[in-house]
């Protein structure tokens, strides 16, 4: 038996021709998916540059197979550099953009944290998106694993807002575009008496309380972040939260890193009656600008409606099958919590006995957390676990006739274990005979993982002749179901229950640890060699020196794509030419307001309630009038806010210009009169490229410019 830790198998290059692969389709146990094949294809993106890394360094080392561990260490640093800015940044409206700026006068100490605070909030972004992709891929979303999915999207969500609002923050040209656009988003919705947007013509507008709500919500928003992440791994047994120490120090090394060769800066600051056509900003968290810049607060809305139920609803409509589940067969249970111990979801509990054996316990699965990974299956020596569809009795028994029809003929066969996440998908199997196309002399049983392999199930097979066992699953350190290698490598080494007797351990029959993470023609190399009695050992550990090198490029490489997104160009739209913008906030005068019937009114009424003129009391429509150069460009009425109709008509007009200079003629009306123009003004402007000129009006202060 070969019980190595999951390293990596290099197999060299065979002389002896092999016969091709018949490609079939994937024998998973897993509820079937749409898109299968293409997810599948893209997994194997994943395990190519899972291959390519694990040839410099240790699975302990590769980040990219600890994505959410990596993520969740990223927020950390930017939690932690995120309290420490505190100590320079003043949250005012009026003063935030010179502390941001200060900042980077001082380039060790504030300016360094404040680098790390961006670049650690980037990473956390860049390698949760990596972890939902690979999620994706790996087809590890349905079923019980929807609360992860869910609560995932949730959270990523969250960080996104998280980043928004930080950057809102500084109150330079990004953050301009982030208050307009969240304003054209919020306006839509009946929440605010007055547009918000309206707080956003002049920088003297700018509201000095919203700026401190948004820098209210930013420290807020971690906590709801905390708690999606803890919903987010309820259902699994031993999560890892954070980095193991070498890939902590690699980390904290390659922020530290893009910190010092690409310091965080600002844009210019915030004007708000000029437009900026371009200017660098961090993609990771500003992309949606170049849709909130484009698209009306209804389109964006309909885009968050729709896009979100698509994502949140992804794990039901992907899904084509129910999955099937572990159960327990309680006469069986001798109470000896082994399967209770191995779940890697939480699925199983000890509940107090039912059927009067005398055991205190007895184990229960809660359907809605079994993932069907089988892992329990193995964990039971008296095969009282089981999974619906997949029984393990009726499957040793097809084992045992594949194994005695080939011996009874004079052919003697190997016995291949193959996950079907992972080595099965793309070999011929036939399920009924268990041969394969691309191994003759085998016999194959796709398994739903390896943790499902039982240790009796590898004894009774080769007492009834097979040849040799082999075991092949996911590559070391990417287990769909988290611990099922760890555990079979476990069982087989004899320090786990089920154990394998030391007899057969000690046989040499049975491979299993250079075979994780082999498919296609290199599995079927390897297999081939250990039927032919060579030796197939798994590739030893990569040395320190060329560790150390592989960790430096590999971190290198990361820093430069934080670096490079979070400093990417961006083309604001603008404005075409130069714009005139008109707002006020005015009520309405409360007058009788009487007009006459027609004669359709008239009849309809009754006899003794017919009166040729009826009066109401009630305030009238806001007028507004604009006039450029002589001509009419907007006439509108604007009626009062409020339920009852009661409060300030409010106006925010966009009207465009040609630059230069223009007369231009505003005139409001305030009463039932359409005749009447209560205050009005004329003045003959000039009108500069990419810039506006606002025109704001209230009852006390008046019309004035900006």
């Amino acid at each position: 038996m070969t019980a190595e830790p999951l390293e990596p198998l290099r197999v060299e290059r065979s002389a002896k021709p092999v016969t091709p692969i018949t490609l079939a389709p994937p024998t998973s146990l897993e509820p079937g998916v749409r898109a299968d094949g293409l997810l599948r294809r893209g997994e194997r993106l994943f395990q190519l540059l899972d291959a390519a890394l694990g040839r410099f360094l240790p699975v302990a080392w590769n980040p990219f197979l600890h994505t959410g561990a990596v993520a969740i260490t990223s927020l950390a640093v930017a939690t932690v550099s995120g309290i420490l800015l505190l100590l320079w940044y003043q949250p005012s409206v009026h003063g935030a953009y010179a502390s941001v700026a200060a900042m980077g006068e001082a380039p060790l100490t504030a300016g360094l944290v404040r680098s790390l605070h961006r670049y650690s909030s980037d990473a956390a972004m860049l390698f949760i998106l990596v972890h939902a992709l690979r999620i994706v891929f790996e087809r590890r979303f349905g079923g019980a694993r929807w609360l992860a999915w869910v609560t995932g999207i949730a959270g990523l969500g969250l960080l996104w807002l998280i980043g928004w609002t930080g950057y809102w923050l500084v109150w330079d040209v990004r953050a301009q575009h982030i208050a307009l656009g969240s304003a054209r988003l919020l306006d839509v919705l009946p929440i605010f008496v007055d547009p918000m947007g309206r707080s956003f013509l002049t920088d003297e507008g700018v509201n000095s309380l919203l700026f401190f709500v948004v820098f209210f919500i930013h420290m807020l928003l971690p906590l709801g972040l905390a708690v999606a992440l803890w919903l987010h791994i309820t259902r699994l047994s031993r999560p890892r939260f954070l980095t193991n120490r070498p890939l902590t120090v690699w980390l904290l090394a390659s922020l530290v890193l893009v910190s010092l060769a690409s310091p965080a800066t600002n844009a210019a600051r915030a004007r708000m009656t000029e437009a900026s056509p371009g200017f660098a900003m961090d993609w990771w968290y500003l992309a949606p600008l170049a849709l909130t810049d484009r698209l009306g607060g209804g389109a964006l809305w309909a885009l968050l409606l729709v896009g979100g139920a698509i994502t949140f609803s992804f794990p039901w409509w992907m899904r084509r099958r129910r999955l099937p589940k572990a159960f327990v067969t309680t006469s069986r249970c001798n109470a000896c919590r082994q399967c209770f111990e191995d779940c890697p979801y939480n699925a199983i509990s000890m509940v107090p006995r039912t059927d009067g054996k005398p055991f205190p316990e007895q184990a229960e699965v809660d359907p809605a957390k079994c993932v069907s990974c089988g892992i329990c299956i193995a964990s039971c020596s008296t095969i009282g676990t089981d999974l619906e569809g997949f029984g393990l009795t009726p499957l040793r028994r097809r084992l045992e006739a594949w194994v005695r029809e080939a011996t009874e003929a004079g052919s003697p066969v190997h016995v291949l274990f193959a996950c079907a996440e992972s080595s099965a998908d793309d070999l011929g199997v036939d399920p009924e005979t268990g041969t394969c196309a691309a191994l003759p002399g085998w016999r194959v049983l796709a398994v739903p993982c390896t943790g499902w392999v039982h240790s009796l199930t590898v004894e009774r097979v080769l007492r009834r002749g097979a040849l040799g066992v082999a075991i092949a699953g996911c590559a070391a350190g990417s287990c769909h179901f988290r611990e099922g290698d760890e555990w079979l490598l476990q069982r087989l080494a004899g320090v786990r229950a089920v154990e394998v007797s030391p007899e057969v351990a000690e046989s040499g029959r049975v491979l299993i640890a250079p075979l994780a993470g082999l498919r296609g023609r290199a599995l079927v190399r390897a297999l081939e060699r250990f039927a032919g009695r060579e030796t197939v050992v798994a590739a030893p550990p990569p040395r320190r020196p060329l560790v150390a090198a592989a960790a430096t490029v590999l971190g290198l490489a990361v820093a430069a794509v934080l670096g490079t997104v979070a400093d990417l160009g961006y083309a604001a739209p603008g404005i075409d030419g130069s714009e005139l913008v008109v707002s006020f906030k005015h009520p309405g005068a409360v007058s009788e307001h009487c007009r006459t019937l027609s004669p359709e009114e008239l009849e309809a009424l009754p006899v003794h309630m017919r009166r040729p003129e009826v009066c109401d009391r009630a305030r009238a429509d806001v007028r507004l009038h604009v006039s450029v150069d002589g001509k009419p460009v907007l006439d509108g009425r604007y009626p009062p806010s409020g339920i009852w109709g009661d409060g300030n008509s409010v106006a925010v007009e966009h009207i465009p210009m040609t630059p230069g200079e223009h007369h231009v003629t505003v005139a409001i009306g305030d009463t039932h009169d359409p005749e009447a123009w209560a205050f009005q003004i004329e003045e003959t402007l000039g009108f500069g490229e990419n810039a506006r000129r606002v025109l704001t009006f209230d009852r006390l202060a008046g019309f004035r410019w900006h």
